[in-house]
């Protein structure tokens, strides 16, 4: 017996609803502007690159739970002709994020 193919349904229509701006998040959140970036192990997570075409990065991580609003500003594109798309996170206030910003480890004096 041959199964039957799946077809794809029609449903109802869903209004669309237009988002304050950042402003209505500015009591409770601060925003982070950068370049977001998949958590490479922990999908609750995101990485927030703020200065990406910097050759010293400065990584912000945020809980995905702790992001209020997102917002797209602009692209931004590199010499070798990669682009990359800059947002805002509104970031809850009192949440934890992490700095991490990379140093060269010397030899002790």
């Amino acid at each position: 017996m041959v199964a039957e193919p799946k077809l794809l349904e029609s449903l109802p229509l869903h209004e669309i609803i237009r988002y304050a701006s950042g402003g209505h998040y500015r009591g409770r959140s601060s925003p982070y502007d950068g370049a977001a970036r998949k958590h490479p192990y922990d999908p609750s997570r995101i990485l927030l690159v703020p200065s990406p075409l910097d050759h010293l990065h400065l990584i912000l991580e945020f809980q995905i739970a702790d992001i209020l609003h997102a917002e797209q500003l602009h692209s931004v594109a590199a010499e070798t002709g990669e682009s990359l798309q800059i947002v805002r996170l509104w970031v809850r206030h009192g949440s934890v994020g992490v700095r991490m910003e990379p140093f060269r480890v010397e030899a002790p004096a």
